[in-house]
């Protein structure tokens, strides 16, 4: 199934607005065109949704209690971790987002987790 359903119904909830669903579907986009990685509902779907709801956190200046560090070693030592900062760095630059350091520990995780399909 295609991702712009759930971005939809985020977008009607009031979870996101107009910017960060245009912004979500050039993330989407960027890993067709940038990684030939084709997201979709199967693949990408908590990622997404994980991503839609740090961006509203961005936005609305709100944090988010940083990632148990154990778990980040693990996130690290994965043979994905490389390419997930990569992506990150990508996603940035096409979404025009300075994303903070406690965000970008969970949306590598998500990441990593969506390489390792």
């Amino acid at each position: 199934m295609d991702l712009t359903v759930r971005l939809q119904i985020l977008k009607d909830s009031g979870q996101i607005d107009e910017e960060i669903y245009n912004n979500l579907l050039k993330v989407i986009e960027s890993f067709n065109n940038n990684f030939q990685i084709k997201l979709l509902e199967e693949n990408g779907g908590m990622f997404i949704t994980h991503l839609a709801v740090a961006l509203a956190r961005i936005k609305n200046k709100e944090l988010v209690e940083p990632i148990e560090e154990l778990i980040f070693e693990e996130i690290r030592n994965d043979s994905n971790f490389e390419k997930a900062k990569e992506i990150l760095t990508k996603m940035e630059e096409d979404i025009n987002i300075s994303i903070p350091e406690v965000e970008k520990t969970f949306i590598l995780m998500h990441i990593v987790t969506l390489l390792s399909k």
